[in-house]
């Protein structure tokens, strides 16, 4: 206790099994490559990464070497240290303990990965390297929070070191490299936002928590908390012996792990659910027999047990089952790992066969509109009512890939491409490029300004650095070919409103089918360009929102498929509380961009003010004094029994606003 460091003990966290195993494990076994805790916030992720800390053993280094050499493996040395070790040197060593790194998402690369040291360059005359932190990272655990918030250029720069194993950097003259082996472990809300998938890959390990459900363990979670908070130092103390346990079992199942054993008839096991899960890397199997010994060994068993495997198969495959980020991987775990190991499920899904009859819908180019045609017609009225996830509402089910991509104009066309309905074109923020001098927006590099125009921006430290390596010494002398001028990533956040139509006329199976098709490219399209996303659904008196604005495509998806059809279609409604969730984003993001999609078939028949004239007079009024686009998508049929004068209003209204309209035919 002499350390003033105060921390909630990692024994004394209630529940969070799965996740307390999985930081264990890679405890025990750092390649397996980190974790990733995904799940609501407020669930303790943070505070548990944080506890494990004061339970990982002791790890031998080289005394004094800011990247943590191994002194008895060369493969993990600097090159100083590899060269002493190599002409036969001996290395001192000492024994510090392993730390949990924080990466704060505001860092920039400087900082990450090093830079000069301007002190003891000037000092000493020559060019000296100022370690980042990911030489503080090496052979410890670095820890992102809301690492799916997490800049690109930054998430870049760590999957080159999490591939390779070392830190190179190659910039402002200065040629150096240092291992760089950390374990990854992040946390994230999933409403915040998807991960990269190439991020997604480097975490070995992969736990949904949640909070728990139970009564006793809520309450007692309390209680401790309380306790903690009163007497943090009391509190520590108490379970100093348990904390004290774990950390001998962690290092106990380190000393046995090399000793483990796995039959050949486990690890079959292993492979053979890997490809009838349909996982295409072979990083799959290996992470999770990894798993599976260093589980064995934390329970001080040299041989592999069968639940040892299943155990590691939840913690190892999930993530990686993600064909893309719409698809919830645990469904399918589930029922292959109860195929794999001889269990009957006690509910088990019906079939897509049983849940709804296929129908294809094949565009047919127009002139004027985008077409959309079915063998089936429209099967229920206007007051027709039933449940997007039940068998006779396929909302939330999306198309094959082929036919989805054959008739839709929302996945991101070439720019300026003509399509049926008029001219889309893809407004994407750059994620890849930069701008200059902006004055806005983070700051990624420093470069020399452009040769002609104004220098503006200027980046005062680069520009001294730049100065010491042409001439290290005191005074510091800038001249113009010093200068350096920031390099910024702008951010113009956008936002996707979706305003569906879930009346009673869009129950036909084929208007549902093609309203599922929509949604799920609005969504894929969004995904591709991180925007956000919002949903709103107009049935029955009065419009809902039922999802503000987020980058959780999945939870859009799946809100979208429980949501109830039927009843009247209070449209305006639904346009005007778009327009609210619109004005509350450009409130808060200034520079932020808009688009409101509406899917409907126009059968609008609950207003606000009275009738659509009225209606669409008053949201007129809304929507020019809002930078707001808006793309109306209209399904409806090629038989009389679809015509509607209130359809012929709003196309025309969306066309006043300059916005777009696209119409799809069923039969």
């Amino acid at each position: 206790m002499s350390s003033r460091r105060v921390y909630f003990p990692f024994s004394a966290i209630v529940g969070m099994d799965n996740a307390k195993l999985a930081l264990l494990v890679i405890a025990v076994d750092p390649t397996i490559s980190g974790v990733l805790l995904s799940g609501d916030k407020g669930t303790g992720k943070s505070t548990l990464v944080r506890a494990l800390a004061n339970v990982l053993p002791e790890i031998p280094v080289v005394k004094g070497c800011p990247f943590n050499c191994n002194p008895f493996n060369p493969l993990e040395m600097c090159d100083y240290h590899y060269e002493l070790w190599s002409r036969g040197e001996k290395l001192e060593v000492e024994y510090r303990k392993m730390r949990v790194i924080d990466l704060p998402l505001n860092i920039t690369p400087d900082r990450l990965v090093g830079s000069i040291d301007v002190e003891r360059t000037l000092r000493e005359g020559r060019v000296v390297f100022k370690p980042g932190l990911l030489a503080e990272a090496n052979r410890n655990i670095l820890y992102i929070d809301e690492v799916n918030l997490l800049e690109d250029y930054i998430a870049d720069l760590l999957l080159d070191a999490a591939a390779s194993g070392w830190n190179i950097v190659e910039r402002e003259g200065i040629s150096f490299r240092h291992p760089a082996r950390f374990i990854l472990v992040g946390s994230m809300n999933p409403e915040e936002g998807e991960l990269r998938p190439q991020l997604l890959d480097r975490f070995g390990l992969y736990v949904d928590v949640s909070a728990s459900s139970i009564t006793e363990e809520r309450m007692e979670i309390v209680r401790r908390v309380e306790e903690f908070h009163r007497d943090p130092i009391s509190f520590m103390r108490k379970y100093e012996e348990s904390e004290r346990e774990v950390r001998e079992k962690v290092k106990r199942a380190r000393e046995l792990l090399p000793e483990v054993e796995l039959d050949d008839d486990l690890l079959k096991l292993i492979v053979d659910t890997v490809i009838k899960l349909g996982i295409k890397t072979h990083r799959a199997e290996i992470v999770t027999t990894k798993t599976a010994k260093a589980i064995a060994a934390l329970n001080g068993r040299r041989r592999v047990t069968l639940d040892d495997v299943k155990k590691a198969m939840e913690l190892a495959l999930p993530h990686r089952m993600r064909l893309s980020p719409f698809e919830p991987p645990s469904r399918k775990l589930e029922e292959v790992m109860r195929q794999v190991f001889g269990e009957e499920p006690e509910n088990p899904p019906p079939s897509p066969q049983e849940n709804f009859r296929e129908s294809s819908i094949k565009r047919e180019p127009s002139k004027e509109t985008g077409t959309a045609s079915s063998s089936e017609s429209l099967s229920r009225g206007s007051g027709g009512t039933g449940s997007m996830g039940g068998s006779d509402n396929v909302l939330g089910r999306s198309l094959p890939e082929s036919t989805r991509q054959e008739h839709l104009p929302l996945s991101p066309p070439r720019s300026g491409e003509s399509l049926a309905g008029g001219s889309f074109t893809c407004t994407s923020r750059t994620r890849t490029g930069v701008a200059i001098a902006a004055q806005r927006g983070a700051i990624v590099d420093s470069i020399p300004p452009p040769r002609s125009g104004d220098i503006v921006d200027v980046d005062l430290y680069a520009s001294i650095r730049q100065a010491i390596l042409r001439s290290p010494r005191v005074p510091v002398v800038i001249t113009q070919d010093d200068i350096r001028v920031r390099v910024r990533r702008p951010e113009r956040p956008h936002l996707h409103i979706l305003v569906l139509d879930a009346s009673g006329s869009m129950y036909a199976r084929t208007k549902l089918k093609l309203a599922s098709s929509l949604v799920n490219s609005i969504v894929r399209r969004s995904y591709v360009e991180k925007t956000l996303v919002s949903l709103i659904v107009s049935r029955g008196r009065e419009a809902r929102v039922l999802l503000g604005p987020t980058r959780s495509y999945s939870k859009l998806l799946e809100t979208v498929h429980n949501v109830e059809i039927g009843g009247s279609t209070p449209l305006s409604d639904g346009l005007c509380k778009a327009f609210h969730v619109a004005k509350r984003f450009l409130e808060k993001y200034r520079n932020g961009i808009v688009t409101v999609y509406v899917i409907t078939d126009g059968k609008a028949n609950v207003f606000l003010r009275g009738s659509m004239d009225d209606d669409l007079k008053f949201l007129q009024e809304l929507y020019q004094r809002a930078n707001v686009k808006l793309k109306l998508l209209l399904v409806k049929t090629r038989h009389g029994l679809d015509i509607t004068s209130v359809r012929d209003k709003l196309r025309s209204w969306v066309s006043m606003l300059r916005g777009e309209v696209y119409t799809y035919y069923v039969d």
